[in-house]
């Protein structure tokens, strides 16, 4: 392509990450019977909990309503219950007394992720960059503690790491993505038998009807991000082993890159590969049939390596960066 974008057009936060990571946590643990059926569930407890605002709580409860997992207290009363498809809910206790889970320190982080994740994917497909978390800081008119965090939370998610005292973003070279997609194949193999066996059949469902429906539509790239969230992220992160879920998440960097990545390359598909592979995946989960689903997904993650380069050759001939002060190449 001739003309180059630039990389100031769409931005997306990371509400949906969050609020989809908390749904998914609060769906495992009731599949695993900790919170169980009749459990009243309130946003400013589920936001305390979890170490988030109350928006993100909400639609994380919202969602698992949606999904049949809760049920909405009928009013003047307020809250959600745990509910069972087979019984009215029966009174049970608020879920006050279970454990911490922290998955944020302050609001002010969700804020810029986003921005941080775009700049950081828009050059990353160019080179190795390194970044400088008090001009980061001072970018987006946050303190360097909030700064810190962002970074944190990327390097947890594979997107950059540290050498020496230094925050780098590595370039995605062909050999770096070969080799993430052949961890995540490891990884996320393992997850899936765990996860499998305790997943909602309803949930299941309504992620095999939003890919049947996304089969014959024309999904936007933001809306095929949330079709690679419901198998990669709900999914697999309700594997109960916290390792294991948090190993899956460090070898995700390409999965979080493809959220900018979609946006561009949206259409380098007549009907995009991978809708039809998780198709087949939650076929062989449906029925019982783990050892496929798992030989099914490494298929797909090796198809999708294929295709990530591809996408990443497209990005970079379309990228143009501006400079955003907090990012310096590191080649």
């Amino acid at each position: 392509m001739d003309q180059r974008a630039r990389t100031s057009a769409p931005q997306t936060g990371a509400d949906s990450y969050l609020y989809r990571r908390v749904a998914a946590l609060l769906s495992g643990e009731i599949a695993q019977g900790r919170i169980a059926r009749g459990t009243r569930l309130y946003e400013s407890r589920v936001a305390a909990r979890f170490g988030i605002s109350r928006s993100p709580a909400r639609q994380a409860l919202e969602l698992l309503a949606r999904e049949g997992v809760l049920q909405a207290v009928a009013a003047p009363s307020r809250g959600f219950v745990v509910a069972d498809r087979n019984a009215a809910p029966e009174k049970g206790p608020e879920a006050a007394n279970l454990p911490d889970l922290p998955l944020t320190t302050r609001p002010a982080w969700e804020r810029i992720h986003g921005a941080v994740v775009d700049a950081i994917a828009s050059r990353i497909v160019l080179s190795s960059w390194w970044i400088n978390e008090t001009a980061l800081g001072e970018h987006f008119g946050v303190s360097r503690t909030v700064a810190r965090e962002v970074l944190a939370r990327l390097q947890a998610q594979g997107l950059v790491t540290v050498e020496g005292k230094r925050w780098i973003a590595p370039q995605l070279t062909e050999q770096r993505v070969d080799e993430l997609y052949d961890m995540r194949a490891i990884l996320e193999c393992a997850a899936l038998r765990k996860a499998a066996p305790g997943f909602p059949r309803a949930r299941l469902l309504q992620m095999h009807d939003r890919l049947q429906k996304a089969l014959v539509g024309h999904p936007s790239g933001e809306e095929l991000d949330r079709l690679e969230a419901d198998l990669h992220v709900d999914f697999l992160q309700s594997c109960p082993n916290r390792m294991l879920q948090r190993a899956v998440s460090q070898h995700q960097a390409l999965l979080l890159a493809h959220r900018f990545f979609y946006r561009w390359t949206a259409r380098m598909f007549d009907v995009e590969p991978f809708l039809a592979e998780h198709l087949r995946i939650l076929d062989h989960v449906l029925e019982g049939r783990i050892d496929n689903a798992a030989e099914t997904l490494d298929a797909h993650l090796m198809a999708s390596k294929r295709r990530a380069m591809m996408r990443i050759d497209l990005v970079r001939a379309m990228m143009q960066p501006d400079d955003p002060g907090y990012l310096r190449p590191a080649d």
